[in-house]
């Protein structure tokens, strides 16, 4: 797949994502009536914001989509994106976190870091 093609797949990923959805259906609330201590956001500040959101998320997003293709240093998720380094950890961290990476092992000195495997949702047990 060519950097375009991941890039736009990725940019799906992130419109679809629960975050950006968030920012965008409380644009009314937060740039009126404000966020929970009730300060209003401006528009300007709150389009910033939200193309700030965007922005981490589609990294995050194309970054995932690499690590779901096999283990990836951080050095080749570099190649593979463009993104900077000191990014990628900080992207790798952030999804560390939220149990989406996980390390799986090492290339030379370099760890290796693939997509945790997507967990199935448990099953309806119906009643008999």
């Amino acid at each position: 797949m060519s950097l375009r093609e991941a890039k736009i797949r990725a940019a799906l990923r992130t419109v679809e994502g629960e975050r950006v959805r968030w920012l965008l259906g409380k644009k009314g609330q937060l740039t009126t009536t404000g966020n929970v201590f009730g300060e209003a956001i401006t528009g300007p500040r709150y389009d910033f914001i939200v193309q700030k959101a965007a922005g981490v998320e589609l990294e995050r997003n194309l970054l995932l989509q690499e690590m779901e293709g096999g283990p990836r240093t951080v050095h080749e998720l570099h190649d593979a994106t463009g993104i900077a380094k000191p990014e990628i950890v900080k992207h790798i961290i952030a999804l560390k976190k939220w149990r989406l990476v996980e390390q799986v092992g090492m290339k030379g000195q370099s760890p290796q870091y693939s997509a945790a495997p997507k967990k199935a949702p448990p099953e309806e047990k119906g009643v008999s």
